[in-house]
């Protein structure tokens, strides 16, 4: 069984990621229905996370990816697994960040990364996308979708600090999204995670001897999305469309969890992205997290999730939060 020495705890993890020390997450309101995740003890998700890290036929899907935490996931994967990534985002000929990223590869790992086209607001390109990804792979092992929108309060409506803000074009932007194009890209490749414990193939759909790991659907959320945690109000279309995503991803894991897929919202905190610049001063001393720290963290709370952790609300701590 592995003992993964990121699972040594919160403070631990954080040492080993960078000198960046982040303080202990915010006392959450509410009655949580989920367990925390435990980093202390070597766990059967652990030999999981291994077995999927280490398969050169692994795929890894990542929305979002041109910059961001979605990229950063994309640098991090590359690093910790052997499998393919599959980076997605609206326009990967004009993302220039992933672009920059991509010509500082060597040959081997660049040929490790597969750049897709995807609007999460155009049904066809999600239909699209799945069929490419099923065409080169016939499998997926990990869909994490981290694409999202907030807006700045100035240039568009939100995130609404009043009911007199609402827009419904706005509200209905973020919910296509946020909430409805995670959900139709995680239904498009449900048939490509799903499978059962004994029987396993390679991307070519050869048989192989080797058993496939748990599948994992990882959607990014939110704390502000939690509904009995909300004690300020405002950020309206933000709020509900996390909190619908929430939903999403425990009625998910319901019912996928007998064909070896588990699925999580994860709360990366405050992070220093695009997202959150026009924010950035609100934010108290040491709760502004690096990118780099962020997606590290979520990984390691991704690879020691459980069974009883599915369809649960975590933030980058592995603390569950109340919905």
């Amino acid at each position: 069984m592995l003992v993964n020495p990121l699972h040594q705890g919160t403070r631990m993890t954080q040492r080993l990621f960078s000198s960046f020390i982040a303080p202990e997450p915010p006392q959450s309101k509410g009655v949580n229905v989920f367990r925390n995740i435990d980093f202390s003890v070597a766990t059967e998700r652990g030999s999981e996370a291994s077995l999927r890290n280490s398969d050169p036929d692994a795929v890894f899907v990542v929305t979002g990816a041109s910059r961001g935490i979605g990229l950063q996931f994309v640098k991090t994967l590359l690093d910790t697994t052997q499998g393919t990534v599959v980076a997605c985002c609206r326009s990967p000929d004009t993302a220039t960040r992933l672009e920059s990223f991509l010509s500082s590869l060597d040959d081997t790992k660049r040929s490790r990364i597969k750049l897709l086209p995807l609007d999460l607001e155009k049904q066809e390109s999600i239909e699209h996308a799945a069929i490419e990804i099923k065409n080169m792979f016939d499998r997926v092992d990990m869909l994490l979708n981290v694409a999202g929108i907030l807006g700045d309060g100035k240039s568009v409506p939100g995130p609404e600090r009043s009911v007199a803000k609402l827009e419904r074009d706005w509200m209905e932007k973020t919910f296509q999204v946020n909430v409805i194009g995670p959900v139709m890209f995680s239904k498009a490749l449900a048939p490509l995670m799903c499978h059962s414990r004994n029987r396993a193939s390679n991307k070519n759909g050869s048989p192989t001897q080797k058993a496939r790991p748990i599948a994992v659907i990882a959607n990014l959320s939110a704390r502000v999305g939690s509904i009995s945690d909300n004690g300020l109000g405002g950020w309206y279309s933000y709020r509900m469309s996390k909190a619908a995503l929430n939903q999403a991803t425990r009625t998910l894991a319901i019912e996928l969890r007998r064909q070896s897929v588990w699925c999580i919202s994860l709360h990366p905190g405050t992070t220093d992205t695009d997202l959150s610049k026009p924010f950035q001063k609100n934010v108290q001393g040491g709760r502004l997290f690096p990118v780099e720290f962020t997606v590290k963290s979520l990984i390691n709370v991704i690879d020691s999730m459980e069974m009883e952790n599915s369809g649960g609300l975590y933030d980058w701590a592995g603390k569950a939060i109340p919905f």
